[in-house]
């Protein structure tokens, strides 16, 4: 019985590219920040930026249409952060895009 259970487990390996793992973590961090230190989630957002194109780069997302899309929307935060705009829906909105993004790569990476 014991043998028929350990035959039925499953593993499951989660792949995930870390240029985007970074990415989104950055954009996390930017996220607390841009109350308290502007200059800090400026920081933030450009190492999100470069992040991406790491993983473009990489192969990861370069012919995705999404890697465009949140290619622009990290300038176009920083340009609110710069103008003193409030960032809370577009930083939600960028961190929805990215883990959507994200778990469209882990899972195609994991069917590759």
């Amino acid at each position: 019985m014991l043998l028929t259970t350990l035959n039925t487990l499953v593993i499951v390996d989660k792949v995930a590219p870390l240029p985007l793992l970074l990415a989104q973590k950055a954009v996390n961090e930017a996220e607390q920040a841009r109350l308290t230190d502007k200059e800090a989630a400026q920081t933030l957002l450009t190492i999100a930026q470069t992040e991406l194109e790491r993983a473009r780069l990489l192969g990861y997302a370069g012919k995705d249409p999404e890697y465009a899309a949140l290619d622009k929307s990290i300038p176009d935060l920083e340009r609110q952060l710069k103008g003193n705009e409030d960032t809370g829906p577009a930083f939600s909105k960028l961190k929805e895009r990215l883990g959507a993004f994200l778990k469209k790569q882990s899972d195609s990476a994991w069917q590759s």
